[in-house]
């Protein structure tokens, strides 16, 4: 089981956050279709991106737990 690591992602109004997931429980929420970003700021919901998906993979595969 990999550590938590943190990810800063910009919501749809611009807004930076920072959220932190471990690979498993990060693969799971993949999987079930339930991981959705949330801004703290403005309080937007949105799906990740492909490149989202793509970025949080490559970053757990150069730090595998």
């Amino acid at each position: 089981m990999s550590d938590p690591m943190d990810f800063e992602i910009v919501c749809p109004n611009n807004h930076e956050q920072t959220v932190t997931f471990g690979q498993e429980e990060f693969e799971k929420a993949l999987k079930s279709g339930g991981l959705v970003f949330h801004c703290n700021t403005c309080e937007a919901n949105w799906p990740p991106s492909h490149a989202d998906i793509a970025r949080v993979r490559k970053e757990f595969s150069k730090n595998p737990g």
